[in-house]
């Protein structure tokens, strides 16, 4: 067994405060009175968001699948590889609330307007999820065996290339969104 119920007890104490004050600490998004408004017949989690959604969650699954495997060829123990794996999970997470912050500014943006809270709830889970790797009695509880800080560079690389890519999509969506408001702004202005 990969997780035992006290990882997703755990992973969720981490995720859900980094979640709830990230979101509601999080500024406005620029130039938001400027945009036109959401038309009424379409549905605040419409398709594109649930797809969108899915998305993130398959990409984080591939991500710690990833690292899961490669840790079993390298040959590390249960143990290790349960604290690699872990490790990933909640690293990737963190990294996912935060390039959900915006769908129009990038993640560095967190950093750029020192959104203190963030940053300050994101540290707290990086230093939880050492204490629990890095403490005997914390050790024994989770069933992790600490590998070596050079292993877990495989789980905050996964993780930011998952990351990455994810800041590359939403590039990708705010531009198409900019040229689709470009065209219906010179199409009105013809009228």
């Amino acid at each position: 067994v990969l997780f035992m119920h006290l990882h997703i007890v755990f992973m969720e104490l981490i995720i859900d405060p980094v979640c709830s004050i990230a979101f509601e600490s999080e500024q406005e998004e620029k130039g938001i009175m400027h945009r036109p408004p959401r038309r009424p017949d379409k549905l605040f989690f419409g398709m594109d968001k649930i797809v969108f959604s899915l998305i993130k969650g398959i990409l984080l699954l591939a991500m710690v699948m990833v690292v899961y495997f490669l840790s079993l060829r390298e040959g590390h123990s249960e143990k290790e590889v349960r604290a690699i794996a872990f490790s990933a999970l909640i690293i990737g997470n963190v990294f996912l609330t935060l390039t959900s912050l915006s769908s129009t500014r990038s993640f560095l943006s967190i950093f750029q307007e020192r959104n203190w809270s963030v940053l300050f709830i994101s540290v707290l889970a990086f230093v939880m999820l050492v204490l629990s790797l890095r403490i005997p009695f914390l050790q024994e509880i989770f069933g992790f065996s600490f590998p070596g800080n050079a292993h877990f560079v495989l789980a905050f690389t996964a993780a930011a290339a998952m990351l990455l890519l994810l800041e590359g999509i939403k590039w990708l969506q705010w531009q198409r969104r900019l040229r689709r408001a470009s065209s219906h702004q010179d199409t009105n202005a013809l009228r």
